[in-house]
């Protein structure tokens, strides 16, 4: 609901209540965003912060009102030169002196029902008319020529509101974009710890926390991706209570995000295209329209946070037939195999998968060109016929007939320097030809894919093979970053502009697939979870959450993901052991435990496991089909105390919870541990057991030399399980052996089956 009275403008989800006022001046004063308010109209005096006189040392926006001063004021969005000496959400340069004073005021506002769709081939939230409406508010500087327009979309359903600027040149001359932020927030206080999603290739998104301070905290990214390093995703925990924020940001770009703290205290948070690596030209009567951001706030913390979140990705970011679909189980030839594959080998995998209950068989790197390693032929997109001698249309006519879904893997943006597809059209290759060398990574570089010349030799490729190969899934990967950015495309006249378009243009040409192959899936890829992005969700089924598929690590991996992203877009692994990346030996039963918390895939040399291994992973994949609806489209929580690992995935209803006990490392002589779980319902009475595995029989010596492993099962009401919690049988821990002790060694784990009586 939207209620527009005596200038104030209140924008109301069904939970939260977000609220401004036009001033006096035609400024935007932000007054309040948190728990909805009944009816905040009637209390505009209690809102509005009260200026009687001006503050010492401070600008003043003009002689006629010598209190307004834009430095210390909360507003929904800021510019330069007019006294706001914060970072600005625009910038602009224009006039023969390259002047940046830009002053803003109000003109008009336009409400919308459902959503108002974006000009540019930008993602934006999806949503229908009953569950999402908005406004815009016009903002015009006569004298540098420039009409602002913000947009904000509410989606009641999950609380969420999207925002999104476009600037519009209404003057006569060229002028210069520098900075253009999707969102800008302003809080009265900094009472708050940001959390941010950091960390590097195997190691992504590791939730950090620091508390906000005066000064200002940059979380970015310059590599052309939203990166391993820098997530968009941020949150504001406040210190005192339970109230938490987040935004995030529809785009696969370079971004920035800023927290603020001014010598007043109050907090300033912005988040958009990263600034330092952007610059666009707009001609008269043109316009540059940002990316959507969206913001969400919660008064119960970041639990429910970050569930409202995942409804949002799954209900109005997500699109197409597998936006409600339950994921498959896949296999992945990738660490099973590497580029070590032939026909006939393949077709040994696939009998094996068919056989232990896969549905989808994903065939990995290498079958293409003469590409035997890491070194040649991205950009030459046809079979390999000395590997695979019958074609990909008979591994997928294998893959059908034994009743699993095909896919194929590709790297379309990129391109290795001895290629067909170079030699023929060396201007694609994205660089200055004057310089001898560019910057390379992994033995290759970037095709030019702005030019629309390389994104229809890309698609009618990568067609052909679909049709022809009855392709059901695509991994679409990206393996570096971008460097030496220079390009012969006309239409680009700025290389400020080149990483937006390049965004662009990825999107249209995931865009052009899905709507040319509507049940096509995609899981999208970047060495790894180097863009695991609300963007890349737009058209991606999944998207690879990381290269590290080590057990230990993706604990950390997973719950700072978690808190932005659904368990139903992450891919999870069950891959060789010891891992390649850690060397950490896991044994089968926990890496499947751990991956069981995803959409679940392996990597093993399926031909070569034991007969016992089959039998194993043949038990977990029905296991994982019993409940995966659980664990995809549910409620998930995670936590860590004492060194133990908890993740927690429950049904909607309640009825059905599944819980993970990871131990990291054992500690000698070990607390005592207590199972709690805050998503069981109050009502309800549950039986408790633990999932029924083939974990190995541990021979450590002394007092134990082969045991039973133990069998807890519990019928206990669920408001003792929230609450009190189980206390679990002991762990052991160096001495005195009896039959139930739990025996844990490092790295080993339970799975908790919680269900209704």
């Amino acid at each position: 609901m939207i209620t527009i009275k005596n200038n104030m403008f209140h924008l109301a989800t069904e939970n939260t209540s977000y609220i401004f006022y036009i001033n006096e001046s035609g400024i935007a004063e932000h007054l309040y965003y948190g728990k909805r308010l009944k009816n905040p109209e009637y209390d505009i005096d209690a809102l509005r912060e009260k200026r009687l006189t001006p503050r010492v040392n401070e600008t003043s926006l003009s002689p006629t009102d010598t209190t307004l001063q834009l430095n210390n004021l909360m507003s929904e969005f800021s510019t330069e030169d007019k006294g706001d000496y914060r970072t600005p959400s625009i910038a602009i340069s224009y006039g023969k002196k390259k002047l940046r004073t830009l002053d803003l005021r109000f003109k008009s506002f336009s409400q919308f029902q459902g959503i108002e769709r974006m000009k540019s081939p930008l993602f934006q939230a999806i949503g229908i008319d009953q569950k999402s409406y908005g406004i815009s508010l016009e903002f015009v500087d006569s004298v540098a020529g420039v009409k602002a327009l913000f947009y904000y979309t509410l989606f009641d359903d999950s609380d969420v509101i999207a925002r999104r600027t476009v600037i519009e040149n209404i003057g006569s001359e060229t002028l210069i974009l520098r900075s253009i932020y999707s969102l800008q927030l302003d809080l009265p206080e900094h009472n708050y710890d940001l959390i941010t999603l950091n960390g590097a290739q195997l190691r992504e998104r590791h939730p950090i926390s620091r508390p906000l301070e005066q000064g200002i905290i940059i979380n970015e990214t310059r590599k052309g991706a939203s990166s391993s390093e820098s997530n968009p995703a941020i949150f504001l925990k406040h210190r005192g209570n339970d109230e938490c924020y987040m935004t995030n940001l529809i785009y696969s770009g370079s971004h920035r995000e800023v927290a603020e703290v001014n010598q007043f205290g109050k907090t300033h948070i912005l988040t958009g295209i990263n600034d330092s690596t952007f610059e666009a030209e707009l001609e008269p009567a043109s316009a540059f329209e940002s990316p959507e951001a969206i913001m969400l706030y919660s008064q119960f913390g970041l639990n429910d946070l970050k569930n409202k979140m995942h409804y949002f990705v799954r209900e109005h970011i997500q699109r197409g037939v597998w936006k409600n679909r339950l994921r498959p189980v896949s296999f992945n030839t990738w660490e099973a195999l590497h580029f070590n594959f032939d026909e006939h080998g393949i077709i040994k995998q696939i009998k094996e998968a068919a056989e232990l209950g896969f549905e989808l068989f994903v065939l990995d790197d290498g079958w293409f060109s003469v590409r035997n390693d890491g070194t040649t032929s991205l950009g030459d997109w046809t079979v390999n016929t000395l590997k695979i001698p019958s074609g990909i249309s008979q591994i997928s006519k294998e893959c059908h007939r034994r009743g699993m879904l095909f896919g194929l893997w590709f790297e379309p943006e990129m391109v290795s320097l001895d290629t067909k597809i170079l030699k023929a059209h060396p201007d694609w290759l994205l660089g200055d030809p004057a310089r001898k060398t560019h910057a390379v990574q992994r033995n290759q570089y970037f095709l030019d894919i702005t030019r629309e010349d390389v994104q229809d030799y890309l698609l009618n490729t990568i067609k052909l093979l679909i049709q022809n190969g009855s392709i059901d899934h695509i991994k679409w990967d990206m393996n570096r970053h971008l460097s030496d950015i220079f390009s012969v495309n006309p239409e680009i006249r700025n290389m400020g502009e080149y990483q937006h378009r390049y965004i662009l243009a990825l999107n249209r040409m995931q865009r052009i697939l899905t709507s040319a192959f509507p049940n096509l899936s995609i899981e999208n890829c970047a060495s790894g979870g180097a863009r695991f992005d609300l963007g890349m969700l737009t058209t991606g089924t999944t998207i690879w959450t990381s290269d590290s598929t080590d057990g230990v690590e993706r604990l950390k991996i997973m719950e700072g993901t978690t808190m932005a992203y659904p368990l139903s877009v992450c891919g999870t692994c069950v891959s060789p052991s010891p891992n390649y990346a850690t060397f950490r030996a896991i044994d089968l039963e926990t890496r499947f435990d751990v991956a069981f918390f995803g959409v679940l895939s392996y990597s093993l040399d399926l031909v070569k496991l034991s007969k016992a291994e089959k039998e194993a992973i043949k038990k977990q994949i029905e296991f994982y089909k019993q409940y995966r609806q659980v664990v995809q489209f549910g409620i998930f929580s995670c936590e860590e105390k004492n060194g133990i690992t908890y993740f927690t995935a429950a049904s909607p209803d309640r009825t059905t919870i599944l819980v993970l006990y990871m131990q990291t490392l054992l500690t000698s002589n070990c607390f005592d541990d207590i199972l709690r779980v805050p998503l069981a319902s109050e009502n309800y009475v549950y039986r408790v057991t633990r999932r029924d595995d083939n974990a190995p029989i541990w021979d450590i010596g002394g007092d134990v030399r082969g045991y039973k492993k133990e069998e807890e099962a519990y019928e206990v009401s669920g408001d003792t399980l929230k609450w009190a919690g189980i206390k679990l049988s002991t762990r052991y821990s160096g001495s005195g052996y009896q039959t139930g002790m739990r025996v844990m060694p490092d790295f080993s784990s339970r799975l908790y089956i919680i269900k209704k009586l």
